[in-house]
């Protein structure tokens, strides 16, 4: 069992983790960072070990801190990869390189898959039944729409999201939710159309802090995976300590 750590750009997750499974998890903010590991590690006593992955900003002291506790495996550029990486950038993010870990090991090799993360932004990864990971797109996430739209005009107010009935709004806050939500979801449908073409049998897989309510809005088949971050960072760790 180890400690599993997710510093996102709106949270920060913790799991304990054992054999691909989520044992206990919660989120926690960096002001009761060290606290919450501490309880969770008096919790599980035989956890030594932590791996880290940092998209968000993270206190350097905290993480100092961190390490009179527990021995840290920290994902970045230059750990081993179980897979093949042709992104063309040096700045992928340690995210996505944790997604794509995650949907390895729940995927069948001779498949694929597409990783959509519904989260600050929306991410879309690829990677093909030869394990070849292409890139994907980078899309705003619904609360960047919802921010967009009350920031860069004068009268349109800031609504939180919520699922739609009928994709015509007949008011000013109906119409805001059918454009941000419909839009991402047809967005998202279409990419998976797009991967489908190129992949007849592709696996999808959906996760993030949106995935939930954009999966009652999605019609196309796919995995709905909360916890695949954290799962891939596992997988990460067990693939570097196993080389």
């Amino acid at each position: 069992m180890i400690l599993v750590i997710d510093i996102g750009n709106t949270s920060i997750k913790l799991a304990a983790v054992e054999d691909y499974k989520i044992i206990s998890h919660h989120r926690t903010t960096q002001q009761n960072f060290i606290e919450d590991c501490t309880s969770l590690l008096n919790q599980f006593k035989q956890i030594k070990n932590a791996a880290f992955c940092q998209v968000g900003k993270f206190d350097q002291r905290l993480y100092n801190q961190l390490q009179n506790l527990v021995t840290i495996f920290k994902i970045g550029n230059t750990i081993k990869l179980p897979f093949k990486n042709l992104y063309q950038s040096t700045t992928l993010g340690n995210d996505r390189l944790a997604l794509v870990a995650g949907a390895i090991s729940k995927t069948k090799y001779d498949k694929g898959a597409l990783i959509i993360d519904a989260g600050t932004c929306v991410t879309y990864d690829y990677i093909d039944p030869s394990l070849n990971y292409h890139g994907g797109a980078i899309s705003p996430g619904l609360r960047l729409r919802y921010e967009s739209l009350h920031n860069f005009t004068a009268n349109l107010p800031l609504l939180t999201a919520q699922t739609i009935e009928s994709f015509i709004g007949d008011s000013t806050q109906s119409s805001i939710h059918s454009g941000v939500i419909n839009g991402l979801t047809q967005e998202i449908e279409g990419c998976i159309r797009q991967y489908r073409k190129k992949n007849k049998g592709i696996q999808i897989f959906i996760t993030g802090g949106d995935a939930q309510l954009l999966s009652t809005q999605l019609k196309s088949r796919f995995f709905a995976t909360p916890f695949l971050m954290l799962i891939g960072i596992y997988h990460l760790y067990q693939f570097n300590k196993n080389l």
